[in-house]
């Protein structure tokens, strides 16, 4: 366990799994990286921790809104393998955007793409946290490493530009309307609403959640999803 920052009460990785120190000061580092997200809307949360799923396709938690939060740090076909940083943090957002919005819904992902956009720009910009953290401070042995930071800046803009041409056009200036998206009818956004929904819900295990067995540090818990 360790201390994260003010807006984070606690950080717990996987005791079991190999290299927890790496795993451990990788959750610190994601969580100094969205600090200014959750600083500017006065986010809290009581506690970030590393699960490792039995479902190979859950990604993330948020369990109560904001009371406790866990990410898959790990690729579920190899525990020694971590997952990108990009990936992790754009996780974290998506866990942190439950905290005001709990569905998978226009209001939802109007709040999660700026969330994105001012943790992309700050990442472009070099920004990876305060302290300990800005000085781009790698994970520990014992894993495969993420890339040193001058190379995340490189794969944020990577990712930036796939985002985009995900959505059907080129690159383009953050916060600003993509072209394709004012052409479209409203049947045809409610349509890709629809999609990125279902797309997300398989993998984000959001909604309002109960932790009802989890007594071990390093353990997944049994969560039971309460339906509106």
């Amino acid at each position: 366990m360790a201390s994260a920052n003010d807006l984070i009460g606690s950080i717990h990785a996987l005791k079991r799994r190999p290299a927890p120190d790496a795993a451990l000061l990788l959750l610190q580092r994601v969580a100094a990286q969205v600090r200014p997200v959750m600083h500017k809307r006065g986010w809290r949360v009581g506690v970030l921790r590393e699960f490792f799923p039995r479902t190979p396709n859950l990604l993330g938690l948020n369990v109560n809104r904001g009371a406790e939060i866990r990410i898959r740090l790990r690729s579920p076909h190899n525990d020694c393998e971590l997952l990108a940083y990009p990936d992790l943090v754009g996780t974290m957002l998506h866990e942190l955007a439950h905290i005001e919005r709990g569905p998978h819904d226009a209001a939802f992902y109007a709040l999660l793409d700026t969330l994105k956009a001012e943790t992309e720009l700050l990442m472009a910009q070099g920004y990876a946290g305060d302290g300990f953290f800005s000085r781009g401070q790698r994970v520990g042995q014992g894993c495969s490493h993420n890339a040193p930071r001058h190379a995340l800046r490189e794969q944020t803009l990577r990712a930036v530009a796939k985002r985009q041409r995900a959505l059907g056009g080129p690159p383009r200036a953050l916060g600003t309307r993509h072209a394709l998206q004012a052409q479209l009818t409203p049947p045809q956004m409610a349509a890709r609403a629809l999609e990125r929904r279902l797309r997300d819900e398989r993998w984000c295990g959001a909604a309002d959640l109960i932790v009802i067995s989890d007594s071990e540090p390093d353990s997944d818990g049994v969560v039971v999803v309460i339906d509106d």
